[in-house]
């Protein structure tokens, strides 16, 4: 998001997601209209890909940008960029032969965004030329902000992603009523503005007691987790409630749960909660028969979640347990569409992409999905809204069609005004 004051230019966020046509990384759409001047900062809200992945090309653009984020998500993103600069550069290499583009970065662009790095605390007020920022606790995963700008006696209001209930891993949303409410606008995420959340203790009471159930059987469970958020979420629920079941965690999970430990304080690993060490991965994909496997990618597009779920899904005794968002087109939402068909003693194959090609994987395992979501339901989203009571609300972070009637709710249900997120909003209009 780009936002403007006077002279002033600043973006809020920069990320990538996954190209639908491809596995290469897509640049923001429309990134150039920032590009277009100079930008005096990047705001980057919480360290997941979708929010900050971009950045590293954003700032070799931009050299002297700073790139402002709490202290935590400074600890995170230089681990986030050098795994995506890694699997950008895996995929340039696999897919040479074809005449593929290069990655979006490599090492020189994060070494360059990492020397941007201005940490900022919750709640302090920081000045960029004619606007002024200030984060607040979004609650969502570790460092996750809020940001509230301030132009003159205008303010704008970004969520970031938010989430308004406590985790084991990170707290709940802490809206700083003050300085947010009644904001000339609020912009703010709409990811599950469509539907209620069930309630989250009962959802963890099943997912539990499921993993239980499989491993008492004499199965393993692989749950695919996104590495920053869900993954340690996942492990600390484990290591509290299952704490004589083994539990692996892998890939990108292990370095980012290091840096939970580090900054929240948190014992993640410890007990029967253990770090996959990569000289073992392959003797113990084949020796580690009854427990849990906590590993990247959580939609199945890559990462060691592959070879796992070429090793697990083919057994009956064990499970995939599918924990987060999963977009249409990865490789987790047809595993889900495979679990929801008609007749489920057909056998299913579910298509993989492996370092060595497309491979068509039997599926024979127990899939089922527990919504473990850090994000706001309907319910949150309309009481985050009514809690800061902007003069207008922009949606965001969400499908068109479910916006679109969030917002007819929240124009005749609650009498909110809403603006349109296709088009530039002026707080001078």
């Amino acid at each position: 998001m780009l936002v403007e004051a006077g002279s002033t230019r600043i973006l809020v966020d920069a990320g990538v997601r996954p190209n639908a046509d491809s596995p290469r990384l897509a640049a923001p759409p429309r990134i150039a209209r920032a590009q277009e001047g100079r930008l005096d900062a990047v705001v980057v809200t919480h360290g997941h890909n979708d929010h900050a992945g971009f950045v590293p090309k954003v700032i070799a653009d931009q050299p002297r940008a700073a790139t402002i984020c709490t202290p935590a998500t400074a600890a995170l993103m230089p681990e986030m960029w050098a795994d995506a600069k890694r699997v950008m550069e895996q995929q340039a290499n696999d897919m040479a032969e074809y005449g593929w583009l290069a990655p979006l970065y490599g090492e020189p662009e994060v070494e360059a965004a990492e020397k941007s790095l201005r940490p900022l605390t919750y709640g302090r007020p920081h000045n960029i030329k004619d606007l002024t920022i200030q984060l607040f606790d979004a609650g969502h995963i570790l460092g996750a902000a809020g940001v509230v700008i301030t132009a003159g006696d205008q303010r704008a209001v970004i969520t970031g992603d938010i989430y308004n209930l406590p985790q084991l891993s990170v707290g709940s949303a802490q809206l700083p009523p003050k300085l947010a409410r009644e904001a000339d606008l609020l912009v703010i995420e709409s990811t599950y503005c469509d539907r209620r959340h069930r309630d989250r203790a009962l959802q963890i009471q099943d997912f539990v007691r499921a993993i239980a159930e499989v491993v008492g059987g004499g199965g393993r469970v692989l749950i695919p987790a996104f590495g920053l958020g869900r993954a340690q979420e996942v492990a600390l629920m484990l290591r509290q409630q299952l704490p004589d079941v083994p539990v692996l965690v892998d890939g990108l999970a292990r370095a980012i749960s290091d840096i939970y430990e580090r900054e929240a304080h948190l014992d993640i690993f410890g007990g029967n909660v253990q770090r996959v060490d990569n000289r073992q991965r392959s003797r113990l994909m084949q020796t580690f028969q009854t427990g849990v496997v906590i590993t990247t990618s959580g939609m199945l597009t890559g990462g060691f979640a592959v070879p796992w779920a070429q090793q697990i899904l083919p057994d009956p005794h064990s499970a995939l347990f599918v924990c987060g968002y999963q977009d249409e087109e990865s490789a987790g939402r047809a595993l889900q569409r495979l679990a929801e068909r008609d007749d489920p003693t057909v056998p299913a194959t579910l298509p993989l992409q492996t370092q060595d090609g497309p491979v068509a994987v039997p599926v024979a395992a127990r899939v089922e999905t527990y919504s473990l979501s850090a994000h706001a339901d309907r319910d949150g989203l309309t009481e985050i809204i009514d809690e800061l009571a902007p003069a207008r609300t922009m949606l965001v972070h969400g499908l068109g069609r479910e916006q679109k009637k969030f917002r007819e709710t929240l124009e005749r249900a609650r009498g909110r005004r809403t603006v349109r997120n296709d088009l530039p909003w002026s707080g001078l209009a």
